[in-house]
């Protein structure tokens, strides 16, 4: 099995009291989190991962993906009987998506708190050679320039497992979203738990060309945000809180704050949590019947070919 390159890094540099706000406590006036650890566990086993393979995380240094951090190196190391050092077959990637002036200093101070928990971190910097993306843009720029250095990573340290910190109100938010685009039942299932990753770019390997691909996770599916913060709390980490989640400017971030007020309201969220479901499963079912259509047409052509259009027997 290959291993990750082990290199030193800095120590940790100060927080940026300016422009990110941290939150710690300790861990003894925290809810246990051990729940989280399994529920954790049986999720990775159910998209079929194991601690033996090579995982990256994508890490912004927000409570989110800090949580998935944290689970992830206590699971890895759990099959390894707590081994010290750095965890074996795990990277954390922090990307700089270089927008705004104070992001290399948050990288690094990102990768070092990763660094802290045992995970070898680096940095993937983003360029921009047709200028800065258009405002309207800003967001989808950056996450398809994210998930671009993100596989760039995955290729060349040759790790076939991404892990996503996306969580059960990024599906709501993401299903408003759609919702006020009029997209259908298919779209509004929102985010799927297991997908693929490919590269754009084709390879000769000397018989067949082949395109790069890898499995991308997101296991924190069932989560809620709160529980996002517990779990860091839980394990003593801290996180940073990225000012631009709170802008007004993104339809995103204004539908979060819209959710947040309504989920005071009773059940709101379990019931909006029930019709997400409701679109995932139909989605599910709607993959499964196309599957099994296409299994059967290539079962029929290779039994009897001239019962295919297109297909004669000579």
């Amino acid at each position: 099995m290959l291993l990750l390159y082990c290199r030193p890094f800095p120590s940790p540099c100060p927080p940026l009291r300016r422009l990110l706000r941290c939150r710690c406590t300790c861990s003894s006036a925290s809810s246990p989190i051990v729940p989280y650890h399994q529920s954790f566990a049986r999720r990775m086993a159910l998209a079929g991962i194991h601690p033996h393979h090579r995982i990256a995380v994508g890490v912004s240094g927000g409570p989110d993906s800090m949580a998935l951090c944290v689970l992830t190196a206590a699971w890895k190391k759990a099959a390894k009987g707590g081994s010290g050092g750095f965890v074996e077959g795990l990277l954390g990637v922090v990307v700089d998506h270089g927008l705004r002036l104070e992001s290399a200093d948050e990288a690094q101070l990102v990768r070092d708190r990763v660094h802290g928990m045992g995970v070898i971190c680096e940095i993937a910097r983003c360029e921009w050679p047709n200028g800065r993306p258009k405002l309207g843009h800003l967001q989808e720029a950056a996450r398809e320039m994210r998930y671009q250095k993100l596989l760039d990573i995955c290729i060349k340290q040759q790790i076939g497992v991404l892990l996503i910190a996306h969580h059960s109100d990024d599906q709501a938010e993401l299903f408003v979203l759609r919702l006020s685009r009029n997209s259908r039942v298919l779209g509004l299932a929102g985010t799927a738990f297991v997908s693929q990753l490919f590269a754009p770019n084709l390879k000769y390997d000397g018989h067949n060309f082949c395109r790069y691909g890898i499995l991308l996770v997101r296991p924190m599916l069932d989560f809620s945000k709160d529980d996002m913060y517990k779990i860091c709390q839980g394990s003593n980490h801290l996180w940073v809180e990225d000012p631009t989640n709170n802008s007004m400017q993104y339809a995103r971030n204004r539908i979060r704050a819209s959710l947040r007020c309504l989920s005071t309201e009773g059940t709101f969220q379990s019931e909006l949590q029930k019709l997400i479901y409701a679109c995932r499963l139909t989605r599910a079912c709607v993959d499964n019947a196309c599957s099994m259509a296409v299994k059967q047409s290539i079962t029929i052509t290779e039994v009897c070919p001239s019962s295919v259009p297109g297909f004669e027997v000579s």
